[in-house]
C-alpha cells in the first residue's frame, strides 16, 4: 500500500498502473529499475500476479502492489472480486499517494486512471504508454469487449487530457496519430524497448565462429504467429552445421507437444524460459539470435521487438523475418553483429555460409540502452 507523502516533499510522485503482469514485460521492469535509482522521483506501481511461475519482480525504493488478474480466474465469484480489486484498489492507492504524474500502460489499465483524472484530480499529469499498437478494428473482436470499453474512455477523454502518449517506435506512433488526429503531435513520443546499460558493459569481444552455428531463440511460441516449425525443420535437416536452443515460458500446448515428440538431437528446449537478468551471460555462448514473428498484423509488421535489441547488445547476429518492416532500419550485413532479413519459408545454408565465414570477429558494441532512452521520459516527468 503506498504511503502518504508529506506535502512539503520536493520529490515528483509517480504512480504507474500496469495491470498486465510485470514479469511478462521487460521494458516496464527496466524502467522501474531506472526510477528506483532516481532520488528526485518517488514511484509506486499497481499490477497483477503472473500465472507462468515467473519469479516475482521486485526492486528497491519502488512500492509494488498486485492483485489477481481477472482473466486467470475460473470461479465466477473470484473473477468478479478480482475485477473489483483490479479497478478500485489502485484507485484508492492513487488517492492516498497523491501523484504529480499518473502513468498507465495499455487500454487494459485505463479505467482507474480515468476515474482519478475525471473525478478526483483533474490537474494530475497523465502519461500513457503502449507496449503494442492496436488497430481500430481490433477492438471489435468479441474477446476485446472489456478492453473496447476501456479504449472508449481513452478516445473520449484520456487522450484529450494526456501530457504524454508514447509508442515503441515511430511507425506505430504514426499509425496512432492517424487513428487519433485530434491528439496534438507535441505530446506524442517514441519510447523504444532497449535492455539495461549493464548488459553492454558486461560483454567481451566476440571470437571467430567455429564449429556448428549456435542459434538462440527466446520468446513466445505458436504455430500461427511464429516460424517455429520452419526453423526447427531447417535445423533438423542440418545436424552437423547448426544447433538451436529454445527458451520459452509462453508457448501454445500444441507447440510444446510437437517439440517434445520430435526430440531432435541438435535442438534443446527449456519450457521454463530464462530469468531476464541472466540473458547476457547465457547469450554470450551463441552466434545468432532469432526473431520468429510472422507479422500477422500491423502491430507485428511494424515491430522492432525487444529481442532484436537484446540479442544485438549481447553481440549476437540477428535473423529477422522479411515481413517485419519495423526491423528494416536495423538491417546490416557489413559489420558484426549483423542483422539479416531472411525468408523463413525458404531457408538454406547457402544463404549464410559466406556471411558467417567473412568478417566473423565481432568488434562493434551496440549501445542501445534503456537508461538513455528513458531520459526524455524522466525530463517530462520532472518538468
Amino acid at each position: 500500500m503506498p504511503k502518504p507523502i508529506p506535502k512539503n516533499s520536493n520529490l515528483k510522485r509517480v504512480y504507474i498502473i500496469h495491470l498486465l503482469p510485470l514479469e511478462y514485460y521487460p521494458p516496464i521492469t527496466n524502467l522501474l529499475n531506472i526510477l528506483s535509482k532516481d532520488k528526485l522521483v518517488k514511484t509506486a506501481i499497481f499490477s497483477t500476479k503472473n500465472n507462468k511461475y515467473r519469479p516475482c519482480f521486485q526492486t528497491k525504493n519502488i512500492q509494488i502492489s498486485r492483485t489477481n488478474y481477472p482473466g486467470y480466474q475460473k470461479n465466477i465469484i473470484l473473477k468478479f472480486w478480482s475485477f473489483f480489486t483490479y479497478v478500485f484498489l489502485p484507485l484508492w492507492q492513487i488517492i492516498v499517494f497523491k501523484p504529480h504524474v499518473l502513468m498507465y500502460y495499455e487500454p487494459h489499465s485505463a479505467l482507474p486512471a480515468y476515474l482519478y483524472k475525471r473525478f478526483f484530480n483533474p490537474r494530475v499529469k497523465l502519461f500513457i504508454h503502449h507496449h503494442e499498437y492496436y488497430a481500430p478494428e481490433e477492438f471489435q473482436d468479441p474477446a476485446m469487449r472489456f478492453v473496447r470499453f476501456f479504449h472508449k474512455l481513452e478516445t473520449t477523454f484520456l487522450y484529450k487530457k494526456a501530457a504524454w502518449i508514447s509508442q515503441t517506435n515511430s511507425h506505430r506512433l504514426d499509425f496512432f496519430s492517424k487513428d487519433h488526429p485530434y491528439v496534438p503531435k507535441s505530446i506524442l513520443f517514441s519510447l523504444a524497448n532497449y535492455p539495461p546499460l549493464s548488459w553492454a558493459k558486461s560483454l567481451k569481444k566476440r571470437s571467430k565462429i567455429k564449429g556448428p552455428i549456435k542459434l538462440l531463440y527466446i520468446g513466445a511460441l505458436s504455430f500461427e504467429n511464429t516460424y517455429i516449425r520452419e526453423i526447427v525443420t531447417f535445423v533438423r535437416n542440418n545436424p552437423n552445421s547448426i544447433k538451436l536452443d529454445i527458451f520459452s515460458f509462453n508457448m501454445h500446448n500444441d507447440v510444446l507437444s510437437w517439440l517434445q515428440s520430435e526430440s531432435i538431437e541438435n535442438i534443446s528446449l527449456n519450457a521454463f524460459g530464462i530469468p531476464y537478468d541472466q540473458i547476457p551471460k547465457m547469450a554470450s555462448s551463441y552466434n545468432v539470435g532469432l526473431v520468429l514473428y510472422k507479422g500477422h498484423n500491423i502491430n507485428y509488421q511494424y515491430n522492432a521487438p525487444n529481442k532484436l535489441f537484446e540479442y544485438l547488445v549481447c553481440g549476437l547476429d540477428v535473423w529477422v523475418p522479411k515481413e517485419l518492416l519495423g526491423c528494416k532500419a536495423y538491417l546490416n550485413s557489413q559489420t558484426r553483429p549483423f542483422v539479416l532479413d531472411v525468408n523463413y519459408n525458404n531457408l538454406s545454408m547457402a544463404n549464410f555460409n559466406s556471411i558467417i565465414e567473412e568478417n566473423s570477429v565481432g568488434d562493434n558494441f551496440i549501445q542501445y540502452n534503456a537508461e538513455d532512452e528513458a531520459i526524455k521520459l524522466l525530463q517530462q516527468i520532472k518538468s
